[in-house]
């Protein structure tokens, strides 16, 4: 239950807060005043929903973890405590009137106890365990009767019994096989591809030691992997165009609109995520990824958040991912999810080998031609996720060359997996 005499209050951590107070029982001045917007987390997602909102006049209020999460630098109202911290959820539930996530790493029950007590929880925390747990959205999913990955949960309460689990489902289905946590993984971060027994052993004794719960999985032969992101509000269901997405280590590369998605493909994934939307009654922008094998869709993964695979809407889209979001969780009306150019292509940047930061770079990324550089303001470091670089127009082999030569003049490289003719500069 919330804290006794819980307010809306108009003072923050970092800064001031143009609110009025507002009793939880209704008291108080009846002025109207702006609706604020509560973000559980300071990444770069909830940076670009900050600038959305901000677009909006709508304020927000971050808790971060670190006073120098990349959302920070464009917000002053900033408490800073663990999405883990009852305490701190409370103080940031008495400072706005909804609640939405940058991230999963979340507690379920913590946050059920905050919508049971009457506090706007978006997407919602029932339609958020798709995104917390593989495990229900596998099942649930399974429960719509759509396609998904063949897999098994395994039971760690059977010990060593579940390398036999394991190895009775390799029987089945073939090796190699994908061992996944159910919960806490993102970016290839708990994924782990598995050749053969003596390998998927030694992750389910790292698993046993951790405690994390576990799922077997078939490895599937695809032909490419693409992403659906719709937007729902109470009434309201909108798609954007389906892309084609890049994955290398598990880790998101690029982003191509439409890539190799044919129409009547892009309608049946969009017809999916809708599916899944309604279902499960999000409220906000959830994308939903997913394996083209042959003529048929596989369900992969699902995201109740912006995505990294729908950043190309901030310039390809008449509205993008992040301002939808913020209509959606308020309940204003959506904006178009319609393409503003033929063929978009997003490249996400990241820390060059040497440690160098591409900020540094940021004039030769800004001369390539129709190159919208997005840096997200972390520190710099090999291998880490700093930014991305989107291309609009009317030719795909131009718009993926020059968002890669973009991409290039700030320290990230083509990988060798996808180097082909319209890749290189």
């Amino acid at each position: 239950m919330p804290p006794p005499g819980l307010v809306r209050s108009p003072v923050g951590a970092a800064g001031n807060l143009p609110l009025m107070i507002e009793r939880a029982d209704g008291s108080g001045p009846s002025e109207q005043r702006r609706r604020v917007l509560g973000i559980l987390g300071a990444g770069q997602l909830a940076r670009m929903t900050i600038e959305a909102a901000a677009a909006l006049g709508v304020p927000v209020v971050l808790l971060a973890e670190n006073p120098t999460d990349a959302a920070t630098e464009v917000t002053s109202r900033v408490l800073l405590g663990s999405p883990a911290d009852a305490g701190q959820l409370w103080a940031l539930a008495a400072r706005c009137d909804v609640i939405t996530f940058d991230h999963e790493h979340v507690d379920l029950e913590m946050l059920t106890t905050f919508e049971e007590a009457g506090v706007a929880v978006r997407p919602g925390v029932a339609a958020m365990r798709m995104g917390v747990d593989t495990a229900h959205m596998r099942a649930t999913l399974a429960t719509l009767g759509l396609p998904t990955v063949p897999h098994e949960v395994l039971d760690p309460r059977l010990g060593v019994g579940m390398a036999a689990q394991v190895e009775a489902f390799g029987e089945l289905h073939g090796w190699p096989l994908v061992l996944k946590a159910s919960r806490g993984g993102y970016d290839g971060k708990g994924v782990w591809p598995v050749a053969d027994q003596d390998e998927a052993l030694a992750v389910l004794r790292g698993a046993e030691e951790s405690g994390v719960p576990l799922l077997v999985e078939a490895f599937v032969r695809i032909d490419f992997e693409l992403s659906a992101l719709v937007v729902r509000r109470p009434g309201e269901t909108l798609a954007w165009p389906v892309v084609e997405t890049s994955q290398v280590e598990g880790v998101c590369r690029e982003v191509l609109m439409p890539g190799r998605v044919d129409p009547q493909r892009a309608a049946q994934a969009q017809a999916i995520a809708v599916r899944i939307a309604d279902a499960i009654g999000v409220v906000g922008v959830m994308a939903v990824e997913m394996f083209a094998c042959g003529g048929s869709l596989v369900v992969n993964e699902v995201a109740l958040r912006p995505h990294n695979t729908g950043h190309w809407t901030i310039e390809g889209a008449v509205t993008s991912q992040f301002e939808n979001h913020v209509r959606a969780v308020l309940d204003l009306p959506l904006g178009s999810t319609e393409a503003c150019a033929t063929h978009v292509a997003t490249v996400n940047v990241f820390g060059p080998p040497d440690g160098s930061d591409p900020m540094h770079a940021l004039e030769g990324a800004l001369a390539v031609p129709s190159a919208h550089v997005h840096l997200y303001g972390k520190e710099a470091r090999p291998g880490r996720k700093l930014g991305h670089v989107t291309v609009c127009g009317g030719d795909a082999a131009e718009v993926r060359n020059r968002a890669w030569r973009a991409a290039r003049e700030l320290g990230t490289s083509v990988p060798a997996q996808l180097l082909r003719p319209a890749a290189t500069p």
